[in-house]
């Protein structure tokens, strides 16, 4: 006689066989779950634009030397630049010497006229610079200005030689050359506003040899080969207008 406990099995296996079955086909015809990928449909990720490289820039600055005792030096002019990588650079700059009094000078004047003294200042002044340059980029990066304004940056070394025109009254100019050689270090920054447009602003130290001025005895003293402090501003155009991205 069957055992009621096998009948019981015997009817169980064929529900459990359709159980199965059933769920084989859901598992099959169900999408498999898996996690969202944050950059599924993102778009390919490029390489950074080169503002640099490859592209020539045009500019005018404006220079003035600071400190200077009796004669102010404003030297506005035009610059050109290759620049060969994305970091290093070589170009050119010639500028016109404008001469300003000081108010050091002035008052030397103005004593001189109360006490009628025989003495005439002769300060000596730059009448041009004329240099070639070498510029490195160490530091090249982009920034949001006003939470909005995307803007390139650049903060660089100088290193330049060229040659500067010498001017003074007729004392000066007998006790120094007309011209002398204008070695020069310095640095600064450059802020792209477009692709095509900069604002480049640097300071350097700038070798001269020259007399500064006469004496109280309108006697001209040797030359001295010292530095002259130079600030510089100015507007550059970058040549082509279309960038290229980096390799």
């Amino acid at each position: 006689m069957m055992q009621p406990g096998h009948t019981f099995a015997r009817k169980l296996l064929p529900l459990l066989g359709l159980l199965l079955a059933v769920l084989s086909t859901t598992t099959a015809l169900t999408p498999v779950a898996r996690a969202d990928d944050v950059l599924e449909n993102s778009p390919v990720v490029r390489r950074s634009l080169q503002y640099r490289a490859g592209r020539q820039e045009l500019g005018v600055i404006f220079n003035a030397t600071l400190g200077d005792p009796y004669t102010r030096n404003l030297l506005p002019g035009i610059r050109y630049d290759y620049h060969i990588l994305e970091w290093l650079s070589v170009g050119a700059d010639l500028m016109y010497g404008i001469p300003i009094v000081t108010s050091t000078a002035d008052q030397v004047a103005t004593k001189v006229h109360v006490s009628n003294a025989n003495f005439i200042m002769e300060p000596s002044s730059i009448s041009y610079m004329a240099t070639a340059h070498v510029q490195a980029s160490p530091l090249v990066g982009k920034f949001v200005a006003f939470g909005s304004l995307p803007i390139q940056f650049d903060v660089h070394a100088t290193l330049s030689f060229g040659l500067a025109g010498l001017t003074g009254g007729p004392t000066i100019d007998a006790a120094q050359k007309n011209s002398t050689i204008a070695p020069g270090i310095g640095g600064g920054f450059r802020l792209f506003f477009s692709k095509v447009l900069a604002l480049n602003v640097d300071l350097a130290d700038v070798y001269m040899k020259r007399t500064l001025s006469v004496t109280r005895f309108g006697q001209a003293q040797d030359p001295v080969f010292g530095g002259n402090l130079l600030f510089s501003a100015g507007l550059s155009f970058f040549l082509p207008p279309n960038l290229k991205r980096a390799d």
